[in-house]
């Protein structure tokens, strides 16, 4: 369910590419939302007035219980039709998915904060960062197959990539909460004096959530059921660590300006 809570900042990360993004960028994130919201809202809805029997689903023998709800509900040719609709929604979220990643990986190498800086901010002809696109699509191959060797494996990537995201959306907020001077310029978009109460409960719910998402689903653990997000986590972290104590701190020197504003007299 966190998942459907990810995502809506991708307007945000290829805001470079859009017009009057100050203003279009915000509205974008605030309209997945609240579409998402919706259409989610009715989703769920059909699917709990749609089950027939609780037992069936729970005990399937297909690889996806609602496989098993939509052949209780409608029959196997409209099944097939919902599952090719799955697969295709999941497939447009893995092309937002790789072309946000790719464009963060064309702003590191812009700022000097990565190796291979040439490479990846490479452009092919439709102006578009090809190198990270292949690349973060390769990332997506090797973690699918993940699923083939290990189930185990494969829950715990999934649980430490939403918690990632939602890391991510957290430091902003920190910043915001306990640095608010480092964002003096406000956008066209304010939440006035309900800002820092809003970023506090946004900060304790996305930490909520990361704790949630690093425990075990059952009990007793054992080396199965076990969580091994909070591995993953620990190895990304390590990792970054030392990509900034080894490249990082000697090359990235802030964001850099590659458009200068246009100068009103």
């Amino acid at each position: 369910a966190v998942y459907t809570l990810e995502g809506c900042e991708t307007a945000a990360q290829v805001a470079e590419e859009a017009k009057n993004s100050a203003v279009l960028a915000p509205l974008a994130v605030v309209f997945s939302i609240v579409g998402s919201w919706l259409i989610g809202l009715a989703y769920m809805l059909a699917l709990l007035f749609s089950v027939q029997s609780i037992a069936s689903v729970q005990s399937t023998s297909y690889a996806i219980p609602i496989a098993q709800l939509y052949y209780d509900a409608v029959g196997k040719r409209l099944t097939l039709m919902c599952l090719v609709v799955i697969c295709a929604a999941q497939f447009m979220a893995a092309v937002t998915a790789f072309t946000a990643s790719s464009r963060l990986f064309y702003a590191l190498a812009r700022d000097n904060a990565m190796p291979m800086r040439g490479r990846f901010m490479a452009l092919n002809r439709n102006q578009a960062p090809y190198f990270g696109v292949w690349v973060s699509v390769l990332i997506g191959c090797i973690i699918s197959c993940a699923y083939i060797g290990s189930t185990v494996a494969f829950n715990a990537i999934l649980s430490s990539a939403a918690v990632a995201v939602m890391l991510s959306y957290l430091q902003p907020i920190l910043i915001r909460c306990f640095w608010p001077a480092s964002l003096s310029e406000r956008g066209p978009f304010s939440l006035g004096r309900y800002s820092w109460a809003i970023n506090v409960a946004s900060a304790l719910f996305t930490v909520f959530i990361c704790v949630l998402f690093i425990l075990p689903t059952s009990y007793p653990v054992n080396s199965i059921n076990m969580n091994y997000a909070v591995l993953a986590i620990g190895a990304v972290m390590l990792l970054v660590t030392f990509a900034w104590v080894a490249f990082g701190r000697y090359r990235f020197v802030g964001p850099v300006r590659t458009v200068e504003e246009d100068v009103k007299e």
